[in-house]
């Protein structure tokens, strides 16, 4: 059990940033970004294997909507991606993650996406090498946010 209290955060984490506080390195591309998910308030709920690991709300802006096809990464990590696709309602995102230290994990998620819904198979190693498998749901409840979400 104190493995999964370890692991939830990290995936968590990293599984939010889909929504908010992108910070991948993939080029841009020149063309306009496609559409992906509509900006509004939005639940994400997360699993590690079949236990629950918690869920938030979460205000998608329209910039961080635009972001979605960046892929996943939070600012406490520098992420490279050799494949970084999102497109026509399918996600596939493989790469590492390497801390301020240095240090590197290796990432991989994918799924499926709607304007209003997602799913995330997220596989990653920590930096120790421990492997954690999750899921992360995430649905648009409303276009606007409550003033409570952030």
């Amino acid at each position: 059990m104190r493995l999964i209290a370890l692991a939830a955060p990290a995936l968590a984490a990293s599984a939010a940033a889909l929504g908010l506080g992108f910070a991948a390195t993939a080029p841009a591309k020149a063309a306009a970004p496609k559409a992906t998910i509509l900006p509004g308030h939005w639940e994400y709920s997360y699993k590690i294997g079949i236990i629950p690991a918690g869920s938030e709300d979460k205000c998608i802006k329209p910039a961080d909507a635009a972001q979605f096809s960046k892929g996943i990464c939070t600012r406490r990590y520098k992420c490279d991606y050799t494949t970084n696709q999102v497109d026509d309602g399918k996600i596939q995102l493989k790469g590492t993650w390497t801390d301020k230290k240095g240090r590197v994990a290796p990432v991989s998620a994918k799924g499926n996406y709607t304007p209003e819904s997602f799913k995330l198979d997220v596989k990653m190693k920590t930096i120790n090498g421990l492997p954690i498998a999750g899921v992360m749901n995430a649905k648009r409840l409303a276009a606007t946010c409550p003033a409570d979400v952030d």
